[in-house]
């Protein structure tokens, strides 16, 4: 390529090559656009994580003793969710302030978390079922009251853009409700009456109501010591009997095995039970004590499957076969037993769920 050759190419390249740092000098302000947004959103994003952590902890915290009795416990509640609130912290810097909203849960949305599901107020809607729940919402901004939480977050390079600071903000809601269900392995193989459980526990106060001095079976040193035995023995509202869940098998053997296991798959409210009315002497030998259970609560004691309505707590002091044929021990609260309850139940009996998370 001669002298003249060169000087014609160096030519035609020459406008290309500016057009290209044109083209890049206009770029420019887009990628270092793209670049603030993609370290700024990360940042928002990471604080955010940060807050729902903390609502969830304070919407737990709150709704842990919310049914406490039949009376709902809100100012508890909104004390226990502000403090668990204060536990945490965002951006490094510990949180001091939590709006908390009292409510109630739709339990038929359980899940679904539909506009709907949460309901602003003390008292329950009308219609359905309905689960005192609280709202938690955890935020830095500004409002007329001064910053939360120390304010809305600096921003790094979103200021390029013409934004130096973002509020925001995570909410969850947490419920109390009475027990919707249990764990496998959870139940003695023992149902009872509802109308023993409603003699002899007080939902009001959720606490036992001993045995009355008339009974055959009061025991002036025991007076909330009960028997669950046979129907035909004890009589249709002060008995149990034997049931075996979701199989149909009343040999002793696979009640015995039952009795050791529990339930072998997991029940809520409304499942049914098979009911065994046959009394063997043998198994109230395998009956474990003293131990707090749960035990299925039915409508009747006939054979066959029978509906659940409940799960009451019921701490074994003693099992007898002969001819006493009766497992003896009283009813206690929901929090002396150790776990396996499921929440979502909406017939409350003074022994609530655990708290549980819904939104």
């Amino acid at each position: 390529m001669n002298k003249a050759q060169q000087t014609r190419r160096r030519r035609t390249l020459s406008p290309q090559q500016g057009s290209t740092m044109v083209l890049m000098a206009l770029m420019l302000p887009v990628l270092l656009g793209m670049v603030a947004l993609a370290v700024d959103i990360g940042r928002i994003m990471l604080v955010k994580e940060e807050l729902r952590r903390a609502a969830e902890a304070g919407a737990l915290a709150g709704a842990t003793g919310l049914m406490t009795s039949s009376a709902i416990d809100w100012s508890g509640a909104a004390l226990r969710a502000r403090a668990a609130v204060t536990q945490n912290a965002t951006a490094g810097a510990r949180l001091s302030a939590a709006d908390v909203e009292y409510g109630y849960w739709n339990l038929a949305t359980q899940g679904l978390a539909s506009g709907s599901s949460f309901a602003v107020g003390t008292a329950p809607p009308i219609g359905g079922n309905w689960a005192p729940a609280l709202r938690v919402t955890v935020a830095r901004n500004t409002t007329a009251n001064g910053q939360t939480n120390g304010g809305p977050i600096g921003l790094f390079f979103a200021p390029v853009l013409g934004q130096t600071l973002q509020n925001v903000s995570a909410s969850a809601v947490a419920m109390q409700s009475a027990p919707g269900g249990v764990r496998a392995g959870t139940l003695l193989a023992t149902a009872i009456n509802k109308c023993m459980f409603d003699l002899y526990w007080d939902a009001t106060s959720g606490t036992p109501r001993p045995v009355s001095p008339s009974s055959p079976y009061y025991n002036p040193s025991k007076p909330y010591e009960l028997r669950i035995g046979s129907q035909n023995q004890y009589g249709a509202c002060n008995s149990g009997q034997w049931t075996t869940f979701n199989v149909v098998d009343n040999s002793v053997p696979a009640v015995r095995n039952l009795l050791a296991n529990g339930n072998p798959v997991s029940l809520s409210i409304g499942d049914t039970t098979y009911i065994d009315t046959g009394v063997s002497t043998t198994l109230y030998s395998s009956v474990v004590y003293p131990k707090t259970y749960l035990v299925p609560v039915v409508t009747n004691l006939n054979e066959g499957f029978q509906s659940i309505v409940a799960f009451a707590p019921f701490r074994v002091t003693n099992s007898i076969g002969a001819s006493t044929k009766a497992i003896f021990g009283e009813f206690v609260p929901l929090r002396e037993f150790p776990g396996g309850v499921l929440p979502g139940g909406s017939t409350f009996y003074g022994t609530p769920a655990p708290p549980a998370l819904v939104r």
